[in-house]
């Protein structure tokens, strides 16, 4: 008998076993034949002696009809390298803001203690997406709550990263000239952009997704990609002074809705797919009562709704903002001169 186990970081194990106890039938060789092909969840006694190894199977459930899992939402799993890359980016962060500000700085400017508030914020977020019940449900239950992790990785970390670091620290941190020609060509229109669509978009097809949830190493590889390429997408709308060549206004809100059609595409292919498309969550415990392709669904809807929205409420900023330094003295807008009447 193949089985495939769910490991507690979301690994999943296949490893064979000789089945020594089977009475879950009142026919054991009709119901043998009957169970080919098909897909069971079980309870069993792994028996190991001399280097063999052998189950006694006390329970069969085919997988749609698997009891409920038992989930607890406290104390939660805690993954070691998400505690220890938080935790560094906010002592650097902590150190170049105060202990070495002045050598960085080269010359006074205000500290702002919401731009330390966001770039902490973000590191938060980070431990509430990759650890506690939104890691354990992602990564055993359902696809949904993955999306929801996606989505924080993807638009509110990088967007809190970027506004914490003030500009200042930007240009210390890219004064080599290697490091700002490097970071100056990622960050470009319409590269980040390209980079970012087509990391998030190819780690969403069935063959990458399940080689992913099969893998904790690869896993790991992907939040980093996204989370990467995620901070150079968002650095022409929220890193402000620091940016090179900044975009107008007009440009930003064109980048941002151009940014979320192809997500709509993928959240597309999800949400109308006519069966479960990841063979990890179609196998995996039924969790709250929902489907495979229900939860599948809801992840797409996800994707499409809530995602698509944070690009609208970002762009509706930008306009108010830019609607805000087109105010003339007289406090009304001023969108342009009116030409002057001949008489």
């Amino acid at each position: 008998m193949c089985i495939y186990q769910h490991g507690m970081q979301g690994t999943l194990r296949r490893r064979l076993y000789t089945v020594i106890g089977q009475t879950h039938w009142q026919d054991p060789r009709q119901g043998f034949l009957q169970a080919l092909g098909d897909t069971f969840a079980i309870r069993a006694r792994v028996w190991r002696r001399m280097g063999s190894a052998a189950l006694a199977v006390t329970a069969v459930y085919p997988y749609r009809d698997q009891p409920r899992p038992s989930y607890r939402a406290w104390p939660w799993h805690w993954e070691w390298s998400v505690l220890v890359g938080c935790g560094l980016w906010a002592l650097l962060y902590t150190l170049a803001v105060t202990r070495w500000r002045a050598r960085l700085l080269g010359g006074g400017e205000p500290f702002d203690p919401w731009r330390a508030a966001s770039f902490y914020a973000s590191l938060v977020f980070v431990l509430i997406a990759l650890d506690g019940p939104l890691h354990d449900l992602s990564d055993l239950y359902l696809f949904s709550t993955h999306m929801v992790q996606h989505l924080v990785l993807a638009q509110v970390f990088p967007l809190l990263f970027v506004l914490g670091v003030p500009a200042w620290l930007w240009r210390a941190v890219l004064r080599p000239h290697a490091a700002a020609s490097v970071w100056g060509a990622l960050t470009a229109v319409p590269i980040g952009f390209a980079l970012y669509t087509t990391v998030f978009s190819l780690w969403h097809l069935p063959v990458f997704y399940d080689l992913m949830m099969r893998d904790h190493n690869i896993h790991i590889v992907m939040h980093l990609l996204v989370m990467a390429t995620a901070l150079l997408m968002w650095w022409p709308i929220a890193a402000g002074a620091a940016v090179s060549r900044p975009l107008t206004p007009g440009a930003k809100m064109l980048y941002l809705f151009l940014l979320g059609t192809p997500m709509m595409a993928v959240a597309a292919m999800v949400t109308f797919a006519s069966g479960p498309l990841y063979a990890w969550y179609a196998l995996a415990p039924r969790f709250m009562g929902m489907s495979a392709l229900e939860d599948q669904r809801l992840g797409g809807l996800l994707m499409w709704v809530p995602g698509g929205m944070f690009y609208w409420g970002v762009m509706t900023v930008v306009y108010f903002r830019w609607a805000h330094a087109e105010r003339g003295e007289s406090g009304t807008l001023v969108i342009g001169r009116m030409p002057e009447r001949s008489v």
